[in-house]
């Protein structure tokens, strides 16, 4: 608005009080296109869109500055006349970079623009290069034969409907992969924002080139109206939503888990999580030698950052816990003389055990009651369930060792902690699936609410790992212990090809016409198509994410 009243007060001055005025005008819309690019940037995380929008602005400012000389250079017909045509270098490209940013929306930051996209530089580039010609073969504008000064006497050629044709195409795909991509629920009505300045600028260009009397009036400076109205009808998909940005930092840090301060150079705090702990500055000091471990297991971990620090707290304390109860089970487990000894005296026992199941299995009795005969021979089940167990997760025991052995020798402590995060979900299995052996020979069929249980603690530690997890059980009916082990089974198989390549990870069960069913959906990058059987059923969706389907028997009563 104070450029629109600097235009009108230029008018009724001399020529030179109207000139600073120009110039006046000139460097507000250049301020104004860099403080809109300059936020831009700090609002978009795509880099690729980001760099885009950036380059949008620039071209914004680069129309702007040749609008300005060319109206200080009256007396220079000829060059003003190629400074015009210079209008069109943002004209053409400003709507294929919008194209550019509708192709890139949704994408990881690693993304690049597919290599056919460049051919669109092609059309762009001639219809430029024939503008830019145009006094060799005048068709964008025709000037009359006569004419001594070619300047507003002029009608347009066949380039120029080209040129427009093609700027208005770009801007309307680009406006529909956008909606096509968008992900903002119940947004019919806000989407609706970014169409406005769209027309708006279609009935202004219809308007401009029927050179409407009116509109010398109110908006004559076409490059000021169009510059303003590809800012709007952008920042209309920010706001809406079509193109991802982050704002709200100060309130989103507040409200974050992680016990994080932002200090200055001098550690002095500027802001704080709701999480964090006040720490003393000496002890801020320290992390810049490396974390600092308190005697609760709380870690201190600090990162320089610009004109500042970053330091975070983590809760170590039920890591430590578990990675000593894993040393001590690993020397447990190096014993191998007593693993030996276990294993010949459950084979010498298995002939009596034998004897005790088939008399338990004559009485007529419910699987949950015992034979009186039971505590005499209590040291014999626990041989055989251990046994059992030892058996059935043998793979994991082993891979549990291997992770204790790289853990002890990581060359750094993130990797120590990757490795004990890993443990954990592993551990977590050991401690269930053990669980489940020693339920199961206490009775057959278990409460459904078991298999929440389960999974639930396998999940609980998956998502300390970094993976978004989500359950949900529709089943209320009691299972065969056998089947419940059989789904954990195959949902720890998916678990550890995966453990390092996914982010997101569901489960389902519930029942069918047919039986039980276990559904898995994952991110994963590894190919789990191996895993398909008789019973597992696999695809993979254009998302490149999995669902893995696994099917089983009735249970409960019915079997």
């Amino acid at each position: 608005f104070t450029a629109a009243a600097l235009r009108q007060i230029g008018f009724q001055m001399n020529e030179q009080l109207e000139l600073i005025c120009s110039i006046l005008r000139t460097s507000i819309y250049i301020v104004l296109f860099a403080t809109w690019g300059i936020s831009v940037s700090n609002r978009i995380i795509q880099p690729q869109v980001r760099r885009y929008l950036v380059a949008i602005s620039a071209l914004m400012g680069f129309w702007i500055a040749i609008r300005g000389i060319k109206y200080s250079l009256a007396e220079c017909p000829w060059v003003m006349r190629h400074l015009w045509y210079l209008y069109y270098l943002g004209m053409l490209f400003i709507p294929l970079l919008v194209v550019f940013i509708a192709l890139s929306l949704g994408k990881p930051e690693s993304f690049r623009l597919p290599k056919w996209t460049k051919l669109l530089y092609i059309p762009t580039t001639i219809l430029l290069l024939l503008v830019l010609t145009n006094d060799l073969h005048q068709l964008v504008f025709r000037f009359p034969a006569d004419a001594t000064v070619w300047m507003d006497d002029y009608r347009y050629g066949i380039v120029y409907f080209l040129a427009v044709g093609w700027m208005v195409l770009c801007a309307l795909t680009a406006l529909a992969i956008m909606l096509v991509k968008c992900r903002v629920p119940h947004s019919r009505k806000v989407l609706v924002l970014p169409f406005v300045p769209v027309i708006m600028a279609l009935l202004y260009g219809v308007c401009y080139i029927f050179r409407a009397p009116w509109l010398r009036l109110i908006a004559a400076d076409m490059t000021v109206v169009f510059c303003l109205l590809f800012a709007a009808a952008l920042e209309s998909c920010i706001q809406c939503g079509l193109i991802q940005a982050n704002t709200h930092y100060r309130e989103l840090f507040d409200a974050a888990t992680v016990g994080a301060q932002i200090t200055d150079g001098e550690y002095h705090v500027c802001l704080s999580s709701r999480a964090a702990k006040p720490v003393s500055e000496e002890l801020l000091r320290q992390t810049e030698q490396g974390p600092v471990v308190l005697e609760n297991g709380i870690r201190i971990s600090g990162a320089p950052i610009h004109e500042g620090h970053v330091v975070w707290s983590e809760d170590l304390s039920p890591l430590m816990k578990v990675l000593d109860e894993l040393k001590e089970a690993k020397e447990n487990l190096e014993d191998s003389n007593d693993v030996r000894r276990l294993i010949q005296d459950a084979a010498g026992m298995k002939k009596s055990l034998q004897n005790l199941e088939n008399a338990l299995d004559s009485l007529d009795r419910i699987p949950s009651v015992k034979s009186p005969l039971e505590g005499q021979d209590i040291d014999a089940i626990q041989e055989r369930l251990y046994s059992i167990i030892q058996r059935e997760t043998a793979p994991q025991i082993r891979l549990m060792d291997e992770l204790i052995d790289r853990a002890q020798h990581a060359e750094t402590e993130e990797k120590c902690v990757r490795l004990l995060r890993k443990m954990l979900v592993i551990g977590a299995y050991l401690k269930r699936r053990s669980n489940l052996v020693f339920l199961a020979d206490k009775m057959s069929i278990l409460e459904a609410k078991e298999i929440s249980l389960t999974f639930g603690e396998s999940m609980d530690n998956l998502e300390m790992c970094g993976i978004i997890c989500g359950f949900c059980l529709e089943l209320t009916e009691s299972v065969l212990a056998v089947h419940i082990m059989e789904m954990y089974d195959f949902f720890e198989k998916v678990t550890e090809r995966s453990l390092d390549r996914m982010s997101s990870l569901t489960v389902y069960v519930g029942q069918t016409a047919e039986g039980l069913s276990l559904i898995i959906n994952t991110d994963s990058a590894a190919d789990l198509s191996d895993l398909a059987s008789d019973t597992v059923q696999i695809c993979r969706d254009e998302d490149s994410e999995w669902k893995l389907t696994l099917n089983l028997g009735m249970g409960g009563d019915e079997q």
